[in-house]
């Protein structure tokens, strides 16, 4: 990749640095859409549909739980530019504490009442292959840490992908194969809440 970020090398200058905010204010239900100022001119954000229960569920219900602010994931020194997946997925603990920023930081602590989150994937043009994994937020060494939740998401987009990429999508715009997009162009720039202990990841694809 023409543009890859080494994020073992000095940080850049901070007039470089893009002033794009991952979510604003936690309330906001929709998933962001809008270009963002990433360093890398080909990285796109993928758009997604936030995830919502039945109509049924929902008016019968409602939203019961407040909403949580998005976990950001970012390599030191490139603040709100995401982390590479593939990254995630092969390098280990030790490395990933010196590439990401705040790396071991217990993310959902604050909200001791949490033991387990559900990760929903939207990808576009593939709706209709349901995805939501559970993921276990409190282990036998405490609150899960930073690094450790982006492995895990990292995991689950590596696993849709090898699920769809023979499968012909609604829309044709972002087709997950080879020619196409594939696990070793996705970004990971947050986590985020859309509803109760669903959350959902937001993704850019470096095209």
């Amino acid at each position: 990749m023409s543009h890859y970020i080494n994020p073992l090398h000095p940080s850049v200058h901070a007039g470089n640095i893009s002033s794009y905010s991952t979510l604003g204010a936690a309330n906001q239900v929709p998933l962001p859409a809008a270009p963002s100022a990433f360093l890398i001119p080909n990285r796109r954000r993928l758009p997604q549909t936030p995830y919502t229960p039945s109509g049924k569920w929902k008016s019968t219900s409602g939203r019961m739980q407040p909403l949580h602010n998005p976990i950001v994931f970012d390599m030191k020194g490139y603040s709100k530019q995401g982390f590479s997946m593939q990254e995630l997925y092969v390098r280990g603990e030790y490395a990933l504490e010196q590439m990401m920023q705040g790396a071991t930081d217990q993310v959902l602590a604050h909200a001791p009442h949490i033991r387990k989150i559900t990760v929903h994937i939207r990808w576009p043009g593939y709706e209709y292959t349901e995805w939501a994994r559970p993921i276990e937020v409190v282990t036998s060494r405490g609150p899960i840490t930073r690094a450790a939740l982006a492995q895990i998401i990292a995991l689950n987009f590596a696993r849709f992908c090898e699920k769809t990429q023979m499968e012909r999508p609604q829309s044709p715009h972002w087709r997950i194969g080879h020619g196409s997009i594939t696990f070793e162009r996705l970004v990971l720039v947050s986590l985020w809440n859309p509803f109760e202990d669903a959350w959902q990841a937001d993704v850019a694809v470096d095209f």
